[in-house]
């Protein structure tokens, strides 16, 4: 075991890794780095558009990824479920839909006359049953495909493995049917999925009003009663970041989610929301609140908050600052 020793000071104790993990790191802190600069001179939109038009840097992105969670991530998470996020995710999912599923209906019941929202008691609400239609969104290898409940639609902007389709989500258009073209997806149907998940994707966008829309648009593609999985890497103590999550939760109200469940792990947040029956009843909720911000606005990272217009960005600076911060973002890696 060896510390790694991050600019506050912080020690990380890590397994000695070896040269090619050490490389994966290092590319997938550089392609964030340089998504996010472009983002700054050209646009995020743009910035996006250009980045998903770079198949050679996508398809080392994948396979960096594909490595780095299946042969190292998983492997050091084997003796403990609790910190392995696909593990959390599948037994969360299992148990609202199996255990806790109705008890929400129940609870929606009661925010709605809390909320002064009327609720049609001869509305018929069935459990759905198995399999659960999930879709995993930034996909890579499909890592839910082992899961007997879970009917799986893997989607990536570029896959790692020939079973998970392509699919750039924040721009697919959504129809009334899946629509799949030689294994590109050409629509996503709505209201169809039990589960979405966001495992490790909404961070990859450079800005805010992107991770909205992506949580926008599942809103859209989910039953009524679904849930949307959001998981988000950070190292810092729960309370660090604390704001930023109320904000998440905030912003997804805006849309009709309630969020369901919440827990910050050692290096991840893990936030579980439930598309509500009724939509006023979140919406009612976050008018009780008086935001004055514009709720497109509030999915924010620690990153955004980073002046990357002070960054030298001549390719010797951008190279010298990223080895500077490559063990201690592989220590964090090394631990999702």
């Amino acid at each position: 075991m060896s510390n790694v020793i991050n600019k506050k000071g912080k020690k990380y104790s890590c397994k000695p890794a070896d040269d090619e993990h050490l490389q994966h790191a290092e590319f997938i802190k550089k392609c964030h780095l340089k998504l996010r600069i472009n983002s700054m001179d050209i646009g995020a939109d743009e910035a996006w558009t250009n980045h998903c038009l770079d198949e050679s840097l996508l398809k080392n992105y994948s396979q960096s990824m594909h490595k780095l969670a299946s042969q190292f991530w998983d492997a050091n998470n084997k003796n403990d479920p609790s910190s392995c996020r696909i593990s959390w995710i599948t037994y969360n999912v299992l148990k609202y839909f199996q255990e806790d599923y109705f008890h929400e209906v129940v609870r929606e019941k009661s925010l709605a006359e809390k909320f002064i929202v009327n609720w049609v008691d001869n509305n018929v609400i069935c459990m759905p049953e198995k399999p659960f239609y999930l879709l995993d969104v930034g996909s890579c290898y499909n890592p839910f495909q082992k899961y007997l409940p879970f009917k799986v639609l893997p989607i990536d902007i570029a896959p790692a493995t020939e079973n998970v389709i392509k699919c750039d989500f924040l721009l697919v258009p959504l129809d009334t049917k899946l629509n799949i073209f030689k294994n590109v997806c050409q629509t996503l149907p709505l209201s169809s999925f039990d589960i979405v998940v966001f495992s490790l994707f909404l961070e990859y966008f450079p800005s805010p009003l992107q991770r909205y829309k992506c949580c926008e648009k599942a809103y859209k593609v989910l039953r009524p009663g679904g849930l949307l999985v959001i998981i988000t890497p950070d190292s810092n103590h729960a309370s660090s970041n604390s704001m930023l999550m109320k904000n998440w939760k905030i912003s997804l109200s805006s849309l009709g989610f309630w969020r369901i469940k919440y827990v910050k792990l050692t290096h991840l947040h893990c936030m579980v929301f439930r598309k509500c029956f009724l939509e006023q009843i979140p919406k009612s909720w976050l008018h009780s609140l008086n935001i004055t911000n514009n709720v497109k606005d509030l999915i924010t990272i620690p990153q955004d908050s980073r002046n990357y217009n002070k960054i030298d960005k001549t390719p010797k600076m951008l190279e010298k600052r990223d080895d500077y911060m490559v063990a201690n973002l592989f220590s964090e890696l090394t631990n999702i």
